[in-house]
């Protein structure tokens, strides 16, 4: 039955546990970045929501300017060949309202369809124009294909030159069948540094935000790399479009930071949670092997009791037989029927109190009657007894007091049975070689050592001698029940001792020795006290 439920805890429970853990885990995680994810997304659709209002703010005051100095061209005025005023329009007509009208607009020109300027104004003044018409033809006209623009049809040119960046704006007109060009030149250091200042006057300590080209070099602006998944940039379509607005919230760097942070303390608490499941089912699985293997050895403990308590029963039930029957023919023969009977007798009770003893302390209600006493009496007593039980096997047990030994608050009784388990182990795994009986005080303790002379006990049983229940291989040789150890311990604890096994100094053998508290000379000179149950 045990082995079954083993079994089901390992091939069916464990597994269960374990995916339990890890779904539940994964879970908890996911749902987690879910929420973590769905927080970020909005800041980042917020912020893009920012940046298209503002793309679209510039690109409108782009083209607001572009349409306010375009219907200043008069082509009629300006190509009259009899106005003499026409080619001086741009200047009388634009640029006293330039400022005003279009106050990042620089340059406004009109070209032939050979590329000819036919009239233009600068801001700057003449060489300032000169300047820009040269580059304009040299440069910038292969590059805005007019020869496919549509009559009155606004186009942009964003293009670099010479390290200089350029915004035209134009647009195709006619007068008398031939094709001009309406080109105006604005200054984009003048729309970063002005007209975006101005929209994010509003934004003042909540965003961060520049200005890079098409292959990500700063234009104008801080960096924001620290900005990280935070960080939101949409380009301009038509007019400046070969630059990026990128904004992101003043705390960014803070927030991802954050996000890391968390990401690292959720898998760390995940791999915690992990690790402690993993603990746990491990624990089960040593919980349920000591459960199996503490079955196992209570049915072997059973066995073990069961035959122990035939043996000396059947002796006794043969002898007594032979002695009812009077098939004895000698008074020595009877006396010696008579012996083994005690002797088997005194065997079977001592099992007896063993299990019975053992019982109580399962069951948690183990007392003992403590006194102060004479322990050198006591085990002398305790030896003189047992010499009786195994004077037939021919076993020398001696007694050997080493200094004066102080009186000890004990259980006569439970050190009796202490004693008791001790001899009978030292004679069972001794291979009958001569016992030592040892009494020695050791500083506040006395000692009570019990060697043998037989074989040892191997290094890896010494840790478990005192399982209950635990017998070796090499134990299942020998007659015993595997609680006589477990029973020493326990009493010796319960006096505020302890108890351990280690080889004998010289020569073969093994010790067992228990240690009781030796009671101070104040408390040994005093009259006795009276007996004290304790549990």
């Amino acid at each position: 039955m045990a082995g079954w439920r083993y079994r089901v805890i390992l091939f069916v429970l464990v597994p269960a546990i374990l995916a339990a853990a890890v779904f539940l885990g994964y879970t908890t995680w996911l749902t987690a970045s879910r929420f973590t994810r769905l927080g970020e997304q909005t800041i980042a659709e917020n912020t893009l929501l920012l940046v298209r209002e503002k793309v679209d703010t510039i690109e409108r005051y782009i083209i607001r300017q572009d349409n306010a100095a375009f219907g200043l061209v008069d082509l009629d005025s300006m190509l009259d060949p009899e106005d003499l005023a026409g080619a001086t329009l741009l200047q009388d007509r634009w640029l006293p309202v330039a400022s005003e009208l279009t106050p990042t607009m620089r340059t406004l020109v009109v070209l032939d369809a050979t590329g000819e300027e036919v009239a233009g104004a600068d801001r700057g003044g003449d060489r300032a124009q000169g300047e820009f018409v040269k580059v304009l033809t040299e440069r910038l006209l292969p590059e805005m294909d007019l020869t496919r623009l549509h009559p009155g049809r606004l186009k942009h040119l964003h293009h670099t030159v010479a390290g200089r960046s350029y915004l035209l704006s134009y647009e195709r007109r006619s007068h008398q069948g031939r094709r001009y060009y309406v080109i105006a030149r604005h200054d984009t250091g003048a729309i970063v540094r002005e007209e975006l200042s101005r929209l994010f006057a509003t934004e003042e300590g909540k965003r961060q935000y520049n200005i890079v080209d098409q292959d990500n070099r700063r234009v104008h602006g801080p960096s924001l790399a620290n900005a990280g998944d935070y960080l939101v940039g949409l380009r301009f379509p038509t007019t400046l479009y070969n630059w990026r607005l990128q904004i992101a919230p003043k705390q960014a760097p803070r927030l991802e930071e954050q996000g890391r942070n968390r990401r690292r303390t959720e898998t760390a608490l995940l791999a915690v949670a992990l690790v402690v499941i993993l603990l746990g089912v491990g624990f089960l699985l040593y919980a349920a092997n000591k459960e199996r293997r503490l079955a196992e050895l209570k049915g072997d403990f059973i066995a073990n009791v069961s035959h122990e308590l035939k043996t000396p029963l059947s002796v006794v039930r043969m002898f007594g037989e032979l002695l009812l029957t009077e098939r004895v023919k000698t008074p020595e023969k009877r006396k010696q029927y008579l012996e083994i009977i005690l002797r088997e007798s005194e065997r079977l009770s001592s099992l007896i109190e063993n299990v019975l003893d053992f019982s109580a302390l399962e069951r948690g209600k183990q007392t003992y009657a403590f006194a102060r006493g004479d322990l050198e009496g006591v085990v002398a007593r305790a030896i003189e007894t047992f010499r009786y039980r195994v004077e037939h096997e021919g076993v020398e047990v001696d007694l050997e007091v080493l200094g004066e030994i102080p009186p000890v608050e004990m259980d006569e009784q439970a050190i009796v049975l202490v004693l008791n388990n001790l001899l009978d182990n030292a004679v069972k795994y001794g291979g009958r070689t001569p016992v030592t009986v040892t009494l020695e005080q050791v500083r506040d303790f006395v000692q009570v050592r019990v060697r043998d002379r037989g074989p040892g006990i191997p290094p890896h049983a010494r840790r478990r001698v005192f399982e209950r229940f635990y017998r070796s291989d090499r134990d299942r040789e020998v007659r015993g029940s595997g609680i006589g150890l477990s029973l020493v311990l326990h009493i010796a604890q319960a006096h505020g001792g302890r108890a351990w096994v280690t080889d004998a100094a010289e020569g073969p053998g093994a010790v067992v020795a228990i240690t009781l508290p030796a009671l101070p000379p104040s408390r040994s000179a005093a009259p006795g006290p009276e007996a004290e149950p304790r549990a």
